[in-house]
């Protein structure tokens, strides 16, 4: 519909960017940038609350389910950092509405499974170290978004949440499991 904007382009806007100025209008790329100055103490005003209620008007919409998705993942991986220039997940989740938390608690859940998995594995993970020392900010928003700090400096990433699903492990539920499953 001419005039209407898009899902992206809502969040994009929520989080104080300029539709026109995002390069990459990609969800998962949109979902990243969001995800970052919501979740970073720099950046100067608070645009966290005005991401969390626009994330909760998508969390409603089927279609804009998977942006959500995203969204929440890639605020999670950041705050599992527990960098001091980056918000606590208390901080995020207390921005979020039931819809949002349903989704935070299903993200968090896969994650959890998927270092359950690769733990079983017997092979070792990877240190967070290299990740969290990168000082280039484009490359470290990208790392950190993708990247989730388990608390004994190792690290699961992308990487490990495919092999997982490729070796049976469950996904992320989709739009109806988690409404139905909210109800």
């Amino acid at each position: 519909m001419w005039g209407r904007r898009t899902a992206p382009q809502r969040l994009a806007e929520s989080a104080g960017f300029t539709w026109k100025h995002v390069e990459d209008q990609s969800e998962l790329n949109v979902a990243m940038m969001a995800a970052y100055v919501a979740a970073s103490r720099a950046v100067p005003g608070d645009v966290l609350p005005m991401v969390g209620r626009v994330a909760e008007k998508l969390a409603a919409e089927e279609a804009g389910h998977d942006l959500v998705v995203a969204l929440v993942e890639d605020l999670q991986n950041l705050t599992s950092h527990g960098l001091e220039q980056l918000r606590t997940a208390e901080e995020i989740k207390a921005v979020l509405g039931p819809r949002c938390l349903l989704v935070w608690e299903a993200v968090d859940g896969f994650w959890a499974a998927v270092a359950e998995w690769r733990r079983g594995t017997g092979e070792p993970l990877r240190s967070t170290e290299d990740v969290l020392s990168v000082e280039n900010e484009g490359l470290r928003a990208n790392l950190w978004t993708s990247n989730r700090s388990l608390g004994d400096g190792t690290r699961v990433g992308l990487s490990e949440a495919l092999l997982f699903e490729k070796a049976g492990g469950a996904a992320i539920p989709g739009y109806r499991e988690l409404h139905n499953a909210g109800q």
